[in-house]
């Protein structure tokens, strides 16, 4: 582990000096893993050294590099927050984090509507994209003038240029230049459903699109929550790759795709083979897409059931509702294993 505790959760209240809920975690160049809690904490953190502290026996350690800690009651807002300074700043529901060429750490401010960036040598948060006011609006215009309805993950394109932002109140993937500072919606129609096969991306409802990533070649993989699927989106041509019943549920390892079942699933990452990476959240599991060969496989878990034993490998180790997911610098799977608020690392069977 490189956060938190092996027996899972251990108090029913958040502790302020523990990582809660952990919802994701990206690395930047030097190695550094930087998370985001969800609302059962709201910060921004960053471990220094969790290859190292970790192979030396030791602990690692953390520090929560922005956002005031605190506990909102349900479905609480708050006007657009305006501080700058790190400590300052009241995030809300964070759900993702990216790191750029240039060090900015990306995290999705999702209950603000918002994605801003964390500037670790001069301590200060900006907005990088969103008013903090819950619509839709600004296809064309600035970023930071677009309304977002609950922006629920950033991710940024191989050439960290721009980023995909998935637009679940909107039901809506767009993309944010971040050299031009613009936005646009790239997929979806701004209607709630069943995605169609063959249909252009902008043609199409969606079932709550919840994340994306693009690989090289431009093709996007598109994490439906509601629709409990994966889509991939390949000059300009939607197709669901992941369960095209769209049913809840959990099955079809070692097969096609098409035929599986997924359960909420909640992220999408590559491996360094390309493949895609989902967190079936509600399976508590992480699984893999090939798209070479459009099979599934189980990677991480213990399907379909949840629980907080760590085992000797990953696939006998239990997950509780995992997010996000990505590869450390060593090519190990971390896991934000959230609902036992720690972080979980491992071998990925190839």
């Amino acid at each position: 582990m490189l956060a938190g505790s092996a027996a899972g959760r251990v108090g029913k209240e958040p502790d302020a000096a523990k990582v809660n809920e952990p919802f994701a975690v990206a690395f930047d160049a030097e190695g550094r893993m930087y998370g985001v809690e969800y609302t059962r904490g709201n910060r921004l953190f960053r471990i220094a050294r969790p290859a190292a502290a970790k192979a030396e026996g030791g602990v690692p350690q953390v520090e929560f590099v922005a956002g005031v800690f605190y506990v909102p009651a349900p479905k609480q807002t708050f006007p657009p927050d305006t501080a700058t300074a790190a400590q300052e700043v009241r995030f809300h529901g964070l759900h993702d984090v990216a790191i750029g060429p240039d060090g900015a750490v990306y995290v999705a401010d999702t209950f603000n509507h918002r994605i801003r960036a964390f500037e670790p040598k001069s301590g200060t948060v900006r907005v990088v994209a969103g008013t903090g006011v819950s619509g839709f609006a600004g296809d064309g215009g600035p970023a930071v003038a677009a309304q977002f309805n609950q922006a629920y993950c950033g991710t940024l394109l191989p050439d960290g240029a721009a980023m995909l932002v998935a637009d679940i109140g909107n039901s809506r993937l767009r993309r944010i230049d971040l050299v031009a500072g613009t936005v646009e919606t790239i997929v979806g129609n701004g209607q709630r459903g069943r995605p169609v096969d063959g249909a252009k991306a902008l043609e199409t409802p969606l079932a709550g699109p919840r994340a994306a990533c693009q690989a090289k070649d431009g093709t996007i993989y598109l994490a439906l929550r509601e629709g409990n699927a994966l889509v991939e989106i390949k000059q300009g041509v939607v197709r669901t790759v992941v369960n095209a019943a769209g049913k809840g549920g959990y099955g079809g390892d070692g097969g096609p795709g098409r035929d599986a079942l997924l359960a909420g699933p909640k992220y999408v990452a590559f491996d360094r083979a390309g493949r895609v990476l989902i967190a079936d959240t509600e399976n508590h599991c992480i699984r893999r897409y090939d798209p070479a060969s459009g099979t599934i496989e189980l990677v991480a878990g213990t399907p379909p059931r949840g629980g907080a034993t760590v085992g000797a490998d990953l696939l006998s180790t239990q997950l509780l509702r995992p997010h996000g997911c990505c590869l450390d610098p060593e090519g190990r799977l971390v896991i934000a294993d959230s609902d036992n608020d720690r972080i979980i690392v491992g071998d990925l069977r190839e």
